[in-house]
């Protein structure tokens, strides 16, 4: 019989993850059952331990943030296809330990060690979907977040604001980088569920595509978002000035929306971003920092891609 994963990152959230993994191991014994727990040793690990348990894995807890999580999902996904021939991949509970957590604010569960290994043990399978951005001679998956302008320089610049948690971290990181940001001249294409696709043309502040409603560690960009409607949100915004991204924020942290010419929120099937004056395109994928060689990329939803462990009731 196949056993029960736990794929732990010790490093996250500065450390924490590491301190809970004794009481991950003591609450699973306490249930007993057959388990193995793998700690990651290297930023791409986790992806790797993921492509072995998606064959030797019942079920898998993964213990760790967003980034963790988005090295999981890519391990478990790597292939695409799930005929007879390829195993369905093992539901994914989780122990959220990072910055910003905001894959598990998608997730029906608690965020205790408890909440976690029942949901391992206990839970009840969702389909989210996933996302997946295609570049020549580049394919990868993502979880919450595909972010092009300004979210790019707000990577770039988070690990001076390390010891921050996630929304004052993203947001002290938002606000340097916008001092001098020059938008893109962009190109993006959407193709909605039904009906003509929809073009938006001009500089851009931030273009970003997620499965879920929060970025940043709780910044509502895109508050309808869902993880299982088969869609994804775009967040688009052209040249705004700082005052403007001032008197907007509070509306996006409650998650209220913004009504605003500048800003479109429109939900889709595809999308393509492609620059205007031939720039190589560069963009933050789940936390991750991304460099093309080519102006354009394009974006999908890979609909109930990833079964996800939430509690019951």
């Amino acid at each position: 019989m196949k056993s029960f994963w736990v794929i732990a990152n010790p490093e996250s959230d500065n450390g924490k993850g590491a301190a809970v993994i004794p009481g991950v191991r003591r609450a699973l014994e306490a249930r007993g059952i057959d388990f193995v727990i793998h700690t990651t040793e290297a930023p791409g690990h986790a992806q790797e331990l993921a492509g072995v348990a998606r064959k030797e894995a019942a079920r898998l807890l993964v213990v760790g943030g967003d980034g963790t999580i988005h090295e999981v999902a890519g391990g478990l996904l790597a292939s695409g296809r799930f005929g007879p021939e390829d195993a369905e991949p093992p539901p994914i509970a989780i122990l959220p330990v990072g910055t910003g957590n905001d894959f598990f604010r998608m997730v029906r569960s608690g965020s205790t060690v408890q909440d976690a290994t029942r949901a391992l043990c206990d839970g009840v399978p969702r389909r989210f979907d996933v996302g997946e951005v295609r570049w020549p001679g580049g394919t990868r998956l993502f979880v919450n977040l595909v972010g092009v302008g300004i979210d790019v320089e707000v990577l770039r610049r988070r690990s001076s604001f390390a010891r921050l948690p996630g929304l004052a971290q993203y947001l002290c990181a938002l606000g340097a980088a916008l001092v001098g940001y020059e938008p893109i001249p962009m190109r993006v294409t959407v193709r909605p569920e039904s009906g003509e696709p929809v073009v938006l043309e001009g500089e851009v502040l931030l273009a970003a595509v997620t499965v879920g409603p929060s970025v940043g560690g709780g910044f509502m960009l895109s508050p309808r978002a869902t993880p299982a409607d088969g869609l994804l949100d775009l967040f688009h915004a052209t040249r705004l000035g700082v005052m403007k991204v001032l008197r907007y924020l509070p509306g996006i942290l409650r998650g209220a929306g913004i009504a605003r010419p500048e800003i479109t929120e429109i939900q889709g099937t595809h999308f393509r971003f492609e620059t205007l004056d031939g720039r190589m395109l560069s963009f933050e994928l789940d936390g991750e920092l991304m460099e093309t060689d080519t102006p354009a990329v394009e974006i999908h939803v890979r609909a109930s891609a990833l079964p996800v462990l939430e509690l019951p009731g």
